[in-house]
């Protein structure tokens, strides 16, 4: 497109001022939008991302859960020689360490509160002290036996503060009942930690509480160098335990309980029926007598072992899946702005057609030929969609880091999604040049058809039909 054809269409644009003002003010607020969508939805799904990793202890996780002699799932297992294998699986893990967890029953004087409470290795843990910022304590006070990292809502709740101690009923492995004592050492902004409200003790102690032996665990927690690559740290995983005869399967882990007919057969189906169980526990799978009848289900072994993998994507579940909802809605709004925009510009060029016949009869009177007419009407839309979209797309940065910084509810329901109580923008690079490109596409597009006809005038009929 020659120089000459954008100085005119530039010239054009700045003739009616109004005009340019109502139809760019329309794209640039679709591209306005569209970053803003676009920004917060990426920062959502970051934030989620490093809060499930809070809530779940690691940006990979291998869980371990044992068939007991009557035939329950018990989330525990006693093989020491797979943190070495998922240790030496992946060269870009910082940390593995084993975690335990259960939901238990906090109680304070009258009061009492459901909450989860997680076992973790504090000579071990990089995720926590660098993550969880602590009000209340200090992480010294917490390496004393029988203390407890809690959570400032739940503290606030009871009215408690460090120093005060609280008793914690819970079920064992084996699904017994247990009554223990613990001492709040530590406070956390839970706000900054996106509304988590879940309490912290050394892995031993809830170990022992757990009435596990002191070489079982129920989950190695596997903390990355970036979230990024936990799916493929999960596979290359899940692949080296497989080489070495574990049973292994991807996603979520079952609920620990009794073994139903749905467990039984999907256990029974990853380890199968009468082959060898998991090599390196030295157990072994075999088929228990069922119920008469072809549909039968069978019953794997006592102290059979099936391991799960799960990363912190898949952990993120329903809410990264609502995320994607709301990023299909930002592209259904963002499209139905680009088509109410397109049929403006449309519009508008269809009145500027008719307006400058005269103007297109005397060019071509001068030289300028069909192509000529047509790249001009087509660069001032250019010009005029893609300027506007650029504003959009600039002024969308500041508006969103300003939104960045007004506070919001950590407990509420999108609590997960937020960093330190705030939303996150984070806008990409690559999806501001697709805004910028799509829009100047969306003008082409509306401005080809007046920009034909424009070129399909006649000359003597424009010079006299306006004359």
């Amino acid at each position: 497109m020659r120089l000459i054809h954008l100085k005119l269409a530039a010239r054009n644009v700045r003739r009616q001022p109004h005009r340019t003002i109502a139809l760019g003010g329309a794209v640039a607020f679709s591209a306005l939008v569209m970053t803003l969508i676009s920004g917060f939805v990426n920062g959502m799904d970051s934030a989620i991302q490093d809060n499930v990793t809070l809530y779940s202890g690691g940006h990979v996780l291998v869980s371990g859960y044992t068939v007991s002699w009557s035939g329950r799932l018990q989330s525990r297992f006693a093989d020491e020689a797979v943190a070495n294998i998922v240790q030496s699986a992946y060269p870009e893990i910082r940390t593995a360490s084993p975690i335990s967890q259960t939901r238990a029953t906090v109680v304070f004087g009258s009061r009492e509160v459901q909450l989860s409470l997680r076992g973790v290795d504090w000579g071990k843990d990089e995720l926590y002290h660098s993550s969880l910022i602590l009000s209340k304590g200090d992480w010294k006070s917490l390496a004393a036996p029988r203390t407890m990292l809690m959570s400032a809502q739940t503290a606030a709740r009871f009215g408690l503060s460090t120093g005060d101690a609280v008793l914690v009923r819970l079920s064992t492995a084996s699904g017994q009942q247990n009554v223990t004592d613990y001492t709040v050492a530590a406070i956390y902004d839970d706000g900054a930690a996106g509304g988590m409200s879940t309490a912290f003790v050394a892995f031993s102690d809830l170990t022992a509480d757990l009435n596990m032996k002191e070489h079982e665990q129920q989950a190695i927690a596997i903390f990355l160098k970036n979230s990024t690559s936990a799916e493929n740290a999960a596979q290359t995983i899940t692949k080296a335990l497989s080489e070495k005869g574990y049973t292994v399967s991807r996603g979520a882990a079952p609920t620990s309980g009794a073994l139903s007919a749905s467990s039984e057969s999907f256990v029974s189906s990853v380890v199968g029926s009468g082959a060898a169980g998991t090599a390196a526990t030295g157990t072994t799978t075999g088929t228990a007598a069922g119920s008469s009848g072809a549909g039968a289900s069978r019953r794997a072994a006592a102290g059979t072992v099936t391991y799960y993998v799960s990363t912190v994507q898949e952990l993120a579940g329903e809410i990264s899946s609502a995320l994607g909802s709301i990023r299909w809605i930002g592209y259904a709004v963002f499209a139905l702005m680009l088509i109410v925009s397109a049929t403006g510009i449309s519009n508008s060029y269809r009145m500027v057609l008719l307006e400058r016949t005269k103007e297109i009869g005397m060019l071509r009177c001068i030289g300028y030929k069909k192509k000529d007419v047509f790249s001009s009407f087509i660069a001032e839309g250019i010009l005029l969609a893609g300027g506007a979209a650029l504003v959009g797309v600039i002024l969308g940065l500041p508006v969103g880091f300003g939104i960045g910084l007004v506070p919001f509810n950590p407990h509420g329901d999108f609590g997960t999604a937020l960093v330190q109580g705030h939303l996150k923008f984070v806008p990409s690079i690559g999806q501001l040049a697709l805004i910028l490109v799509f829009v100047t596409i969306v003008a082409v597009a509306a401005v080809f058809l007046p920009a034909k006809k424009a070129a399909d005038v006649v000359p003597v009929e424009a010079l006299r039909k306006t004359a």
